[in-house]
């Protein structure tokens, strides 16, 4: 078992967690700052922990707020957004899953 601590005033990112089939990353987006429209090829989940922040399905054009208590769960290379409402923390888990 390991126990892992987050750093609260991170620039932007940290990965707390690095396998070769999977990455933890805590990302710190301040009110009102966007992540641009990416994707990524792993299976990834988004939980929010702290905060209120709008999240965009960009093939589709819909979006919707996310509040901690909330997930969102994208198969790989599915194009996103991240637009924080108020200062916003999430965890961000990238799996590689054996098919």
């Amino acid at each position: 078992m390991q126990f892992i601590k987050t750093t609260p005033n991170v620039e932007l990112a940290e990965n707390i967690v690095e396998t070769p089939a999977q990455t933890v990353t805590h990302l710190v987006i301040p009110a009102g700052k966007a992540v641009p429209k990416h994707h990524v090829p792993d299976d990834v989940v988004v939980v929010p922990i702290k905060g209120r922040v709008v999240f965009e399905d960009v093939a589709n054009g819909d979006s919707q707020t996310l509040v901690p208590g909330d997930i969102v769960k994208l198969a790989p290379n599915e194009w996103h957004a991240l637009t924080a409402v108020t200062d916003t923390e999430v965890m961000v888990i990238k799996s590689q899953l054996a098919d």
